[in-house]
């Protein structure tokens, strides 16, 4: 009995080789900065009832009055600093809220041409996120203007708010989607 268990301990052992690797961490410029654009608030006052977008170290933050219309374009309302070029792409999308939206369409264009967008991202479709990535977007140093496209589920009521988080990614060496764990 003893040898048998001796036999199973040495069958059920696993063997474990250990490496050692080293990870050093050093500051960049980001890639990517979102900013205010000329159209929104803080720095647009006019505009700041209705539409406040804010770049933070992270991403940026907008929020959108949405009234009983049939849409609301929200034009030039952020700015994007492209510092590296790469490839931009939605990794995911997810709602939380009353449901008030049914479409929401993003649209990066250059300042230079800011009626021609470089890229369009569906995020709402039909009120539910849409499946991502579904397209992915090349962009080049320089600066680019961010636009929001809102379809309204209506009426609107004052009881309602929706809160839509979108993740971007975006791959500085290739022009593929990888998406984080």
């Amino acid at each position: 009995l003893i040898a048998l268990a001796a036999i199973a301990t040495v069958a059920l052992a696993d063997v474990i080789y250990v490496y050692t690797g080293t990870i050093t961490a050093v500051p960049h410029t980001t890639p990517l900065a979102f900013s205010t654009g000329p159209n929104a608030g803080p720095s647009n006052t006019a505009a700041e009832p209705f539409i406040n977008f804010t770049g933070t170290s992270t991403g940026f933050t907008v929020t959108i009055a949405l009234t009983n219309s049939s849409a609301a374009y929200f034009y030039e309302a952020g700015e994007l600093t492209v510092n590296t070029g790469g490839t931009l792409y939605v990794s995911s999308v997810s709602t939380s809220g009353s449901g008030m939206i049914n479409t929401m369409i993003i649209y990066i264009a250059p300042t230079s041409s800011p009626s021609t967008p470089a890229c369009t991202f569906t995020v709402l479709s039909g009120g539910s996120a849409t499946t991502t990535p579904s397209l992915t977007c090349p962009l080049s140093a320089g600066k680019y203007y961010v636009s929001i496209y809102v379809v309204p589920i209506t009426p609107v009521t004052s009881a309602e708010s929706e809160t839509v988080t979108v993740n971007f990614g975006y791959n500085v060496v290739g022009g593929t989607v990888v998406l984080p764990p």
